[in-house]
């Protein structure tokens, strides 16, 4: 990499890390001279990813600095940030994790732990997507969503499946299976692969405004544990890791609206 790209990225890399910072600063934390900071950060400002307060000569970020991502979706974000707790959570348990998201009628595996995991059966791939009704995440998210937002899916699935058995056309069963996840806070699927018979055990990941960003699932062979064993040992956990990606969702969400805040002074 050119030195002056890498030290460029460096730089940047700090102030991603903190509101303000000076020329000495960056030049003690990255030991590099302290004209060359100068050069470099003079370099941002003329690009308009940087700017010096007048009151205390500090550098800060502008909101250009957020093109640098254009294409970098949220839930391409939440599924960086979780990776490396879904990997801890697998390590510690050993069967595959999920993080999914709802787009359109559908759940889609933004990342799993398919490949380190050394009981899985089955491996999906990131961006697979699956029927939202058919999966412990899609129930699991709709039954945490706002009403409104859970009625207009339904409502879309009821008008693409005509089949009166299918439970999208039978409201009173599946508002009753809405309702019961909601309660316990985390959704159970059975379902019965080529292989093996595998459970799925999923828990919501909310973030402060109280919005659904998806839901982890944990899959697991049924004749290995039994369910209330199951939910006994992974629930907890599987809690505990959304509770983790959730606070890194609210910390990015957090420093946004500040930048934003920021630039409209």
């Amino acid at each position: 990499m050119i030195r002056s790209l890498s030290r460029g990225l460096d730089i940047i890399a700090i102030f991603n890390k903190s509101d303000s910072v000076s020329a000495s600063e960056i030049s003690k934390k990255l030991k590099m001279p302290r004209s060359t900071v100068y050069r470099i950060l003079e370099t941002l400002i003329e690009k308009g990813f940087i700017y010096q307060h007048s009151s205390d000569r500090r550098f800060r970020l502008t909101q250009k600095v957020s093109s640098l991502s254009d294409g970098y979706t949220d839930e391409d974000h939440m599924a960086n940030i979780s990776r490396k707790f879904l990997e801890e959570f697998t390590q510690e348990h050993d069967w595959p994790v999920t993080l999914a998201t709802i787009s359109g009628i559908d759940i889609v595996v933004r990342e799993n732990t398919d490949r380190q995991s050394p009981f899985a059966s089955e491996q999906f791939s990131i961006g697979y997507r699956m029927p939202i009704l058919e999966t412990a995440s899609g129930l699991c998210m709709l039954a945490h969503m706002p009403t409104k937002r859970q009625k207009l899916i339904l409502k879309t699935l009821a008008k693409t499946n005509n089949d009166p058995k299918k439970i999208v056309n039978n409201t009173a069963v599946l508002e009753k299976k809405l309702v019961k996840i909601l309660n316990q806070g985390f959704s159970v699927k059975n379902r019965v692969r080529r292989f093996a018979d595998l459970t799925a055990i999923s828990v919501p990941i909310i973030t402060e405004e109280e919005a659904v960003r998806g839901a982890l699932t944990i899959r697991y062979s049924r004749s290995a544990i039994a369910l209330e064993q199951a939910v006994a040992k992974f629930v907890p956990s599987l809690m505990k890791t959304s509770l983790e990606i959730a606070s890194r969702i609210n910390l990015h969400i957090n420093k946004q609206q500040s930048l934003n805040n920021k630039e409209s002074y």
